[in-house]
């Protein structure tokens, strides 16, 4: 998550000094070198950490799913890595690749944590209750919605689209995911554990459709050579990878009530 929000710092300072038209700070272009050092150094580190997991579960009586997942993770990361590795700005279509590389990469690492964790391998209580197999078709397709809307909203900050599709694409999510949490908070469907995933969604999305508001206003209102713009701006993106995580949870949280583990 701290290589997704050191690079979200860097993106939004770029922007804001491409966006802003009269008084940006230059206080945040001596503040952009240090980030794009740190956002290096923890890409590395990161790529090292899942390698050493990588081994680690091929030498290991890991389960087969653990060493494909762990070995899927690798791939994106590396990518991500080499791309990035060629300094800021990069072109436009190598920006949105590196960025949804990472938004991937986080929320397949974010599953096998999931998958891995004692209170996931313990003994998951069965509920029972009607629109089950409709609850988990919803829960499957949220996480490609929101991966869309990662992409349309990348797309939009490198300047490729317009706000209008990303704008489009928050409804939608913001849709599907209170659907989706209502109906399992509401009718206290499930294990607990399914419940506060269901909470922790609906909560991010809440958080994250308020800080693209608040993006936007500060961008209408010329606002974009701020401090806080940037601040504003990098949390809606990191705040966009932690809804992607969020929602594969959700599915699993779903897949298992479902009685398919």
């Amino acid at each position: 998550m701290a290589v997704v929000v050191s690079g979200a710092f860097v993106t939004s300072a770029e922007l804001a000094a491409r966006q802003a038209q009269t008084g940006f700070s230059g206080d945040i272009l001596e503040v952009l070198p240090w980030g794009e050092a740190l956002h290096r150094a923890l890409g590395v580190a990161l790529t090292v950490l899942t390698l050493g997991l990588g081994i680690w579960t091929s030498f290991t009586a890991s389960p087969g799913w653990l060493r494909a997942l762990t070995w899927i993770t690798l791939a994106p990361l590396t990518i991500a890595a080499a791309l990035g590795w060629q300094g800021p700005p990069l072109p436009p279509s190598l920006g949105i690749v590196h960025a949804l590389l990472a938004h991937f990469a986080l929320s397949v690492i974010v599953a096998i944590a999931t998958a891995t964790s004692p209170a996931w391998n313990r003994e998951t209580d069965q509920a029972g209750g009607g629109g089950r197999s409709s609850l988990l078709r919803l829960a499957v397709a949220t996480p490609p919605v929101v991966f869309l809307q990662i992409a349309l909203g990348t797309a939009y900050r490198h300047e490729v689209i317009g706000i209008m599709p990303h704008m489009g694409g928050a409804l939608l999510v913001a849709l599907m995911t209170l659907i989706l949490s209502a109906v399992i908070l509401q009718n206290s469907l499930g294990p607990a554990p399914m419940r506060r995933a269901a909470a922790a969604l609906i909560s991010i999305v809440l958080a994250q459709v308020c800080l693209g508001i608040s993006s936007f206003l500060m961008l209408v209102l010329n606002a974009a050579g701020t401090f806080a713009f940037v601040l504003t701006t990098a949390g809606h993106v990191s705040i966009g990878a932690a809804t992607l995580a969020a929602s594969v949870v959700m599915a699993m949280q779903l897949y298992v009530w479902g009685g398919s583990k």
